[in-house]
């Protein structure tokens, strides 16, 4: 009977043991998936904090090149403004040179008259010729505002419609990075 219990007694202390190494290796794995899911989280954290910063990155430039938006808009509204300022100034000009052209005319054909009759024919065309050459100097000079006032506008518009496409590249990428959340 004793060697029945001993027998019996080392059974058990043997099926201990083996209930001992499967929850051994149980807890082992355990662990081990436990380090995996805090690895997983602490990605996921880092993942995180680096899409908040390029959000808040993204914001400021977002912000930068509305600020630039403004500024080249408000640019272009004053350049136009000043276009049409220069534009209705050279019109009425324009129109001023002619009235007083044809005054001039009126009295040179006036003049002309009254010299070719007392033989002042020569000197009347002469100070008619320097006349018009006089008035085709300040139509080119009107003409040389108006196609340097034409080249800034263009320069400004140019300009808008480069930092626009940048403005909408950006909010593209935004947008991608927004939906990739």
């Amino acid at each position: 009977m004793k060697r029945l219990l001993t027998t019996l007694l080392v059974v058990i202390s043997l099926g201990l043991c083996v209930v001992c190494i499967v929850q051994w290796q149980r807890e082992t794995r355990l662990r081990g998936h436990i380090l995996d899911l805090v690895k997983q989280l602490e990605a996921e954290n880092a993942a995180k904090v680096e899409a908040l910063r390029k959000v808040r990155e993204y914001e400021k430039e977002i912000a930068r090149l509305t600020e630039l938006r403004a500024e080249v808009e408000a640019r272009l509204v004053e350049v136009s403004r000043e276009y049409k300022d220069l534009s209705a100034d050279s019109v009425a000009r324009g129109i001023t040179i002619a009235i007083y052209m044809r005054e001039l005319m009126q009295l040179q054909h006036g003049l002309e008259a009254t010299q070719i009759a007392f033989g002042k024919g020569a000197e009347a065309i002469k100070s008619h010729n320097s006349m018009v050459t006089s008035q085709n100097t300040a139509m080119e000079k009107q003409n040389e505002l108006l196609k340097q006032l034409v080249d800034e506008r263009n320069d400004a518009i140019s300009k808008l419609n480069a930092r626009t496409r940048e403005f909408n590249e950006l909010v593209e990428k935004y947008n991608k990075l927004a939906k990739g959340k």
